[in-house]
């Protein structure tokens, strides 16, 4: 399977974005955190007409790992996953201790916070987008999706950039869309 759906719950773009780029990631991924600045770069120069998406794939030995993306999903019950998220990627130890400081520092409700680290639903929410990942082929992170296909090789804006920008112009509206002969009228892209 080379593409995956777009309707993922951590996304962020403008209203109505063309292209969606999808990162299978690790909160504890030394890569993962590397590439946070070329993501939010790649979001930033294409000025709305792309949606990042992030799903969760923690590593399976690693229980840093799972903790903070159950961390994230407490906060999205607050409406602070992007806060939370951003934070992660920050924290050198993920503890208890460092999630509890950190739903402190970012004004979360910490007894809900506490109580949502240990909610099965919220454990059932990360195995989806781990086996999600798994059936797209996803055997490590990052894993970054283009429109639904599958980014392969080192990631950099000189790399994504063309990419986002190919897939971009295949989804453009023509300049001219219709001609009505009988009627003598043009009909210019966006119902002009």
């Amino acid at each position: 399977m080379n593409s995956i759906a777009t309707n993922f719950p951590a996304d962020m773009g403008g209203p109505a974005p063309t292209i969606e780029l999808t990162e299978f990631g690790d909160f504890t991924c030394g890569q993962c955190r590397r590439s946070r600045s070329l993501l939010s770069s790649v979001v930033s120069a294409f000025d709305g007409r792309v949606r990042y998406t992030y799903r969760h794939f923690p590593n399976e030995r690693s229980d840093a790992s799972r903790m903070a993306a159950l961390a994230a999903e407490a906060a999205r019950r607050q409406e602070q996953f992007w806060p939370m998220y951003q934070a992660l990627f920050t924290l050198p130890t993920i503890t208890r201790t460092t999630l509890s400081m950190l739903a402190i520092s970012l004004g979360l409700q910490y007894h809900q916070f506490l109580t949502d680290l240990d909610d099965e639903d919220l454990h059932h929410r990360i195995e989806a987008d781990r086996r999600d990942g798994h059936q797209l082929g996803v055997m490590t992170t990052p894993a970054l999706f283009v429109d639904g296909h599958r980014f392969y090789g080192k990631m950099t804006l000189s790399r994504l950039a063309p990419l986002i920008q190919s897939h971009l112009s295949r989804h453009a509206q023509p300049v001219l869309s219709k001609v009505d002969v009988a009627r003598g009228m043009i009909y210019w892209g966006r119902g002009e």
